[in-house]
């Protein structure tokens, strides 16, 4: 019986760990940034004409379905992004400057520039996405946004103005897909 009891509460411990289940990915419902706890908010998979290209969730210190409020909110934030195919980096790229450019005005991207170029060299040495690989941005007030891909750091990006616009790609008024940022928003 006893073995039983500590067998049972092993497995509840571990299902607590675990909040969502998208696209076969299990996805933790907490991650730690900046030593503060934030909860899994809501994930979704990025789609591209047929293909599932990533599985995107976002981490927030209180859950939120205001996009707005999360873009714009001046406290930790995580994006992570678990690539479920092979992708360029220069796609990659490619795809995050198309969200820029369908959410920020031309004079925010002019003054975003040296930002946007400062990811683009961070997605010149990843050179490639794969499958599995996780890429993780952490928006972090009064720092920038850290990227980090394959558990490796590459840079903080400084500027909360660069961190909105980087979370409008996916939480945006003309995001990557609707579907995507309603599932983000738990919706």
């Amino acid at each position: 019986m006893k073995k039983l009891l500590i067998g049972a509460s092993f497995v509840l411990a571990a299902q607590s760990s675990m909040a969502l289940e998208v696209a076969g990915v299990n996805l933790a419902d907490r991650a730690e940034l900046s030593s503060q706890s934030l909860a899994l908010n809501g994930a979704g998979v990025r789609k591209k004409v047929f293909f599932d290209v990533y599985l995107a969730a976002l981490y927030l210190p209180v859950k939120s379905q205001d996009a707005s409020a999360v873009v714009n909110s001046p406290v930790p934030r995580r994006m992570e992004l678990r690539m479920l195919r092979e992708v360029s980096a220069a796609a990659m790229h490619e795809g995050f400057v198309d969200g820029l450019k369908s959410n920020q005005s031309e004079a925010t991207l002019a003054a975003l520039a040296p930002k946007i170029a400062e990811l683009e060299q961070i997605f010149k040495l990843v050179k490639t996405a794969a499958k599995g690989d996780v890429i993780v941005l952490d928006f972090m007030p009064g720092q920038g946004t850290r990227v980090t891909v394959r558990g490796k750091v590459y840079a903080t990006i400084a500027g909360d103005d660069f961190a909105a616009a980087m979370l409008s790609i996916w939480l945006g008024k003309a995001p990557v897909n609707d579907s995507l940022k309603a599932a983000l928003l738990g919706k």
